[in-house]
């Protein structure tokens, strides 16, 4: 099993998941289905996609942190 690094965010649509590892994105109807999906359209990619293709994704990927900054 693998853990990915997701985004869900809503719009006037739904709900929009991001996948940050891989920069691959999804949408549903409820957040709950936008992740099932988001989850989905990675395993494919994932059955797919030449290890070159992930080891290039992974590379481009950014990180995410928390910081605190002052009172806002």
């Amino acid at each position: 099993m693998q853990t990915i690094t997701v985004c869900i965010t809503q719009d006037e649509n739904g709900y929009v998941s991001h996948c940050l590892d891989y920069d691959i994105a999804s949408q549903g109807q409820t957040s709950d289905e936008a992740i099932e999906n988001i989850k989905e359209a990675v395993s494919l990619f994932l059955e797919v996609a030449s290890s070159a293709e992930i080891q290039s994704r992974l590379e481009k990927r950014g990180r995410i942190e928390q910081l605190s900054i002052g009172s806002v």
